[in-house]
């Protein structure tokens, strides 16, 4: 009689349980949820992580501008890869100044699937038509030996693009003029396969075939 009340008492204690759990709402990875009517909303932003952003298009050949106006016509593209926006505040680019500094990006999100141009030139001044979100006389990218790592701000490696020797791995001087293009899906950076030379014309002031031809703040040509 003894172990009969045990068990029934157990079995009860079980019910309890599980009552009181089944009233309780908890939430696993949702934008929004309520978990004991507290509402708590996951960020919008994200951080970086290796391959959530990574360098797409380096137009290191200059444009067709009048002397060094045109030489110095460059630009760098960032593409996100993820389906969440990215804060790149504080990140940095080695290898794309002068000597052995930063370029340094102040303050900067690229949303879901967006691009980060960062241009020498405005587009009033530049072959480029669509307005870059970084504009820095800072920047300047070389004709050979090129290597560009982009780094978060602790300095975590985000990307690498080019292998840092001879010509780079895409890109022509022409003409026309064409930018070097990270293929899709986007692949070691290191290695040229995953490279190309522009194809199209977006974002462009011309778009005949002896333009210039990029892709800032779009999608690289197929």
């Amino acid at each position: 009689m003894k172990k009969k009340a045990i068990f029934i008492f157990g079995i009860l204690t079980i019910w309890v349980l599980v009552l009181v759990v089944s009233k309780n709402t908890y939430s696993y990875f949702s934008n929004s949820a309520v978990s004991s009517n507290n509402i708590f909303t996951a960020a919008p932003i994200f951080p970086g992580f290796p391959g959530s952003v990574v360098v797409n298009e380096i137009n290191w050949v200059g444009s067709d501008l009048t002397g060094q106006t045109g030489q110095n016509d460059e630009w760098l593209e960032l593409r996100n890869t993820t389906e969440s926006s990215i804060n790149i505040s504080g990140w940095k680019i080695s290898g794309a100044v002068v000597g052995t500094g930063d370029l340094n990006i102040a303050s900067g999100i690229i949303p879901a699937g967006g691009f980060f141009l960062i241009s020498n030139f405005d587009e009033t001044t530049s072959r480029i038509n669509v307005a870059p979100d970084l504009v820095t006389t800072d920047l300047q990218l070389d004709n050979a030996n090129a290597q560009y790592i982009l780094k978060d701000n602790s300095n975590n490696v985000i990307d690498t693009a080019d292998d840092g020797s001879g010509n780079p791995l895409a890109g022509t001087n022409g003409p026309p003029k064409r930018s070097m293009e990270r293929k899709s899906p986007s692949g070691d950076g290191t290695l040229g396969t995953n490279w190309q030379n522009a194809s199209t014309h977006t974002n462009m002031d011309g778009s005949a075939s002896t333009d210039e031809y990029g892709t800032p703040k779009a999608t690289n040509g197929l």
